[in-house]
Formats: structure tokens, C-alpha cells, sequence
């Protein structure tokens, strides 16, 4: 079985992309553009990518694609900066960015990669759960900062997406970015063990990160299967409305998506 579930938070157009076919099924949380006008045939920068990257996963997995998901991430970031020298992207402009979970069924097992702040949730024999809180306490760190001159707030936003691109750190976001360098994180495991995967973007995880609707992911994941994800989307929307959430976020309410898979 195969369930998804994508929405907008707010009035703002929807970010995040969701998809399955074939080998593959994803999730992929657009970050937010840094410039009012798009650079590239798209209503924004981001949505322009994260249709491109939906587009090269809907291609692969109807080819069958069963190898690494890592692998596979990396060929789509060089796709991804191959469009855009095509598109003469400007040399200086950062250019847009996303946070990827992506899961391959490779037959009777399967490989998970996620790169930024995606979420993987495998529940059966061997529970595992590939999340980061790296993303969470950058922006809880540069919401405390309280700057107000616009142009600092711009030149900072640029900073921390050009570091999260392009230093090596220990996490990274992934991107067409000519420098580069995504740090995937991945996880595996065989459909017999497996009761249940969940991929989804931050927003769907603050259930768990941010408004402890959940005390864990399995009962979230347990939810998921009695109820749908529908119902859980609309326990997350409620519980952003209250007047003591958004704390530490830039934004009160996200974009959502999810994928749920069980074995066949």
C-alpha cells in the first residue's frame, strides 16, 4: 500500500512535493526562495526545482531504478545544475534548495537516503527512525537573534543557505549548487521486518518536533495506518493554531507532505 498526503500551510503556494511510482517513492520540502522574481521558467526558483527533481524521480522509478538511493540523489543534483547552466542561472545568485527523503524497494529489501531535514520512520522488527535536529536549532538560533535591519536579515539568510550548500559540514541541504556538497544520510532494511515506512517533510514531523501530539513515531505510525494521513495533517493544522505555537520558527505554519508505505 502506498498513501500520500501534500498541502500548503497558509495561503502561500505549496513548497513540498510528494510522489510514487515504480521503484520509488519521495518526499521533497522546498526551502523558501530568497528572491521576490524567479530566475528560472517557474512561478519561484524553488518550485521550478522541486517539479524538476519530482520529474527525473517519476522517470526513474517507472525505468526500475533499484540501486542506491544516495547514488540516485547525487545524479539528480547533477541534473539539477546541468538544467540550470542550460537556463544561464545567474553565477551570482543562490541558487534554490531542498530537504529530499527518498526510498528505493530494491524486491525484498529496500534503501532510504534523506539529505536536510527530512524524516524516515521505519516501523516492524527493526524500528529506525533517520532525522536531524541540525536544521531546527539553525533557525532557532537566528530567530533569537531578533534581527530587524532588512538587509542583514537578507545577507544572513544567504550565509546560512550558501553554508548549508556548500561547507561539508556534518549535514547539508541539497541543491544544483556549482560547489556543492550534499551530506546524504541513509538507512536499509527488508520488507519481511518491516511493518511500515514513513517518509515526510519537517512540517508533517513537527507532530513529534515541535507540538508532541505523539510521544514517539510509532504511534504516529500506528495513526497513520487506523486513520490515514488526512487525519493527521489535520491534528498538525489545529495544534499550529493554538497561540503559543511558532516559537523559534520563522514560519507558524509549514507546507506538508508525506508518503506511508506497507509491504505488498
Amino acid at each position: 500500500m502506498r498513501t500520500a498526503i501534500s498541502t500548503a500551510g497558509g495561503v502561500r503556494t505549496n513548497e513540498d512535493r510528494v510522489g510514487y511510482g515504480g521503484t520509488l517513492a519521495w518526499v521533497i520540502d522546498g526551502a523558501t526562495d530568497l528572491y521576490q522574481e524567479a530566475a528560472l521558467p517557474a512561478e519561484s526558483d524553488v518550485q521550478w526545482l522541486v517539479d524538476t527533481i519530482g520529474q527525473y524521480l517519476s522517470e526513474a522509478g517507472a525505468d526500475g531504478y533499484r540501486g542506491s538511493a544516495a547514488t540516485l540523489l547525487e545524479a539528480v543534483a547533477d541534473d539539477v545544475a546541468e538544467r540550470q547552466a542550460a537556463l544561464k542561472f545567474p553565477a551570482e545568485r543562490v541558487p534554490p534548495a531542498c530537504s529530499i527523503a527518498l526510498c528505493v524497494d530494491q524486491g525484498t529489501s529496500y534503501d532510504i537516503s534523506r539529505i536536510g531535514d527530512a524524516t524516515a520512520v521505519i516501523a516492524g522488527r527493526e524500528p529506525s527512525v533517520l532525522a536531524t535536529g541540525y536544521f531546527d536549532r539553525r533557525e532557532a538560533a537566528a530567530v533569537a537573534a531578533r534581527e530587524k535591519d532588512p538587509e542583514r536579515v537578507t545577507a544572513a539568510m544567504h550565509e546560512r543557505r550558501l553554508y548549508t550548500m556548500t561547507s561539508g559540514d556534518s549535514e547539508s541541504i541539497f541543491s544544483g549548487h556549482l560547489r556543492r556538497r550534499l551530506r546524504p544520510h541513509g538507512v536499509a532494511g527488508t520488507w519481511a521486518a518491516t511493518d511500515a515506512v514513513l517518509l515526510c517533510t519537517d512540517g508533517f514531523a513537527r507532530l513529534i518536533t515541535d507540538y508532541q501530539i505523539y510521544r514517539d513515531w510509532a504511534d504516529v505510525i500506528l495513526h497513520a495506518l487506523d486513520h490515514g494521513l488526512p487525519y493527521l495533517e489535520k491534528l498538525i493544522r489545529e495544534a499550529e493554531n493554538r497561540p503559543t505555537q511558532g516559537a523559534g520558527r520563522f514560519k507558524r505554519a509549514d507546507d506538508v507532505a508525506a508518503v506511508l508505505l506497507t509491504p505488498n
